[in-house]
């Protein structure tokens, strides 16, 4: 049971709000009208006693209406400014906190009921300041609320807030009790994120951020969306034009899941400072993503979503690409080891084909296919953002780099391709060195463990002759022997464009290094050359040691771990 007992207050024990429509229940107690109209819905008791209440027997509380009335008309014709000994005083000499500059008492209403409060003496030469932040910001709903000012003749700066009936999160969490769940802490977490957003907007930071300054007003160890907290002390808070508010957010290796990416969900909707969101890891399935996709139609301020390593399938990413066809400003998204297929596959490229703002696009180890490479290749016909998609470990055959090949042929956008492990094979790649012989977007492609072996890079080297693009080119990890590296080192002649190449864990003997010692003894461009874990015994090493000792461009020429 959250609420606790209020029969002589102005406040609704469900919401902790001043009543604006208080109604009575059966059960002899007054609530806020929707706060307990919601809560009938759902449980079909009294919060207080756990009998059975129903919606039709609430009456409108007249009295407690008018109290309300009262206060707040009372507030407003003092403009907020309470007189101390006639309006209020300190219902006990000793203050319940203290610390430098500050001072809390619990405080008592003397000439007419009002809500439970304390008196907040504030000390100091930022006071004024900061009780001017306090009346401001105080309308937020996980912001501590302040009724006014208090005049009193000890000369004090003196304000009236509302009193937290819990404590504050330091002392809850200090005590053996209050041993709150993941997800509780989550919704804790997200409210705080809320405030502070909330505090960014009017350019103003929380200097000390911390649990004692974290007041409860309600707690709930089992229903996450039942606790409430909010943001107090702004004695080191600052004007600030250099950092605004939170803008990223890391939530990897947790288990947030989907009830935890719901409640997120809906801080989304509304945030319009957070641009990094990672959720790597969470066990994530459909329906988290079914909130997510429904937050990013209202979001217009996340850049960059990591969501890899998760359990999306299909209809997830079916959710998300609904969405991407209203949101124009996330640029980066991450499906990294999900459960993708060739449809989930589908509905990512159809939004492609209207989205103008996703830049990049990870999707390395699902399940694609050579059916999902074919939608992608359509949609990079037409796409004319997207420059980094990484298909890596999709099962992507030859078909599928007979696709991308097309495709490549009129894209004049795509920056990176990495097809990494994958079935390309020779004769994919022949298709593959046909789409960018001519194409003049593409700087880095990978194709590192795709079983190519000489006759592949023979059309490779043959494409590299004359594209005036490519800068970085990874097919380590192959079956690369001596005759497929003389044909890249003829090309390496030639070409003036590539500045990496990595030839790891092929089968390249003192044959193949000496072919490409020679092509670079005049190539001016090539910066790293990688060679690790070939055979390329005593020959190799001397040919190797030669290039170093002539080539006046090549920075790194890796060669660790070979059989010498």
């Amino acid at each position: 049971m959250f609420v606790t007992s209020n029969t002589d207050n102005l406040k609704c024990p469900i919401t902790f709000e001043l009543f604006r429509d208080p109604v009575s229940g059966q059960d002899g107690h007054t609530y806020e009208r929707d706060a307990i109209t919601t809560w009938l819905q759902k449980n079909g008791v009294s919060p207080q006693t756990r009998e059975p209440m129903t919606i039709d027997s609430l009456r409108p509380n007249h009295v407690v209406k008018q109290l309300v009335d009262e206060f707040k008309s009372s507030s407003l014709q003092k403009h907020f400014l309470f007189k101390f000994g006639i309006d209020l005083r300190k219902a006990a000499k000793r203050p319940i906190f203290q610390a430098q500059g500050k001072t809390i008492y619990r405080a008592e209403w003397i000439s007419k009921p009002g809500p439970d409060v304390v008196l907040l003496k504030i000390e100091g030469a930022k006071a004024n300041r900061e009780a001017a932040y306090y009346v401001q910001l105080g309308s937020h709903p996980h912001i501590v609320h302040t009724y006014g000012m208090v005049e009193n003749d000890f000369n004090a700066l003196m304000l009236v807030q509302e009193y937290a009936t819990e404590g504050d999160l330091a002392e809850l969490l200090k005590e053996n009790e209050f041993q709150p769940s993941q997800l509780v802490l989550l919704e804790i977490f997200l409210q705080i994120i809320d405030a502070m957003v909330y505090l960014a907007h009017y350019g103003i930071v929380h200097g000390d951020l911390a649990c004692r300054n974290v007041l409860v007003f309600r707690l709930h160890n089992c229903n996450p969306q039942e606790n409430l907290v909010k943001l107090t002390d702004f004695g080191l808070t600052r004007a600030s034009t250099l950092y605004s508010t939170l803008t990223t957010l890391k939530l990897k290796k947790n288990h947030i899941g989907d009830t935890g990416l719901q409640y997120l969900a809906e801080a989304l909707r509304s945030n319009q400072t957070l641009t990094t969101l990672g959720l790597s890891r969470n066990t994530i399935v459909n329906a988290g993503i079914q909130n997510l996709a429904a937050a990013l139609e209202k979001n217009q301020a996340l850049k960059d979503l990591s969501i890899s390593y998760n359990d999306i399938e299909d209809i997830g990413v079916q959710y998300l690409a609904e969405a991407f066809q209203g949101n124009q400003t996330l640029t980066r998204l991450n499906l990294r080891e999900n459960h993708i297929c060739h449809r989930g596959a589908q509905n990512l490229a159809e939004a492609l084909q209207n989205n103008q703002a996703l830049g990049t696009l990870q999707l390395e180890t699902n399940q694609i296919g050579d059916k999902g490479v074919q939608h992608f290749a359509e949609a990079l016909r037409t796409n004319q953002v997207l420059k980094i998609l990484d298909l890596s470990c999709n099962n992507i055959g030859v078909a599928g780099a007979q696709y991308l090949a097309r495709a490549l042929e009129n894209n004049k956008i795509l920056a990176t391709l990495s097809l990494r492990n994958n079935l390309i094979g020779d004769l994919g790649l022949q298709y593959l060195a046909e789409g960018i012989h001519n194409n003049q977007s593409l700087i880095t492609l990978e194709l590192n463990s795709n079983n190519i072996g000489d006759s592949g890079l023979k059309y490779l080297a043959e494409a590299l002759r004359s594209n005036q693009a490519l800068t970085t080119l990874d097919i380590s990890e192959n079956r690369i022997c001596d005759v497929g590296v003389q044909y890249l080192a003829e090309a390496l002649r030639n070409n003036q464009k590539l500045t990496t190449l990595d030839l790891r864990k092929n089968s390249i003997g003192s044959s193949g290094v000496q072919y490409l010692a020679e092509a670079l003894r005049n190539n001016q461009t090539l910066t790293t050359a990688e060679l690790d874990w070939n055979q390329r015994g005593h020959p190799g090493v001397q040919y190797l040691a030669e290039v170093l000792r002539n080539n006046q461009t090549l920075k790194a020429l890796l060669h660790e771990d070979s059989s010498i």
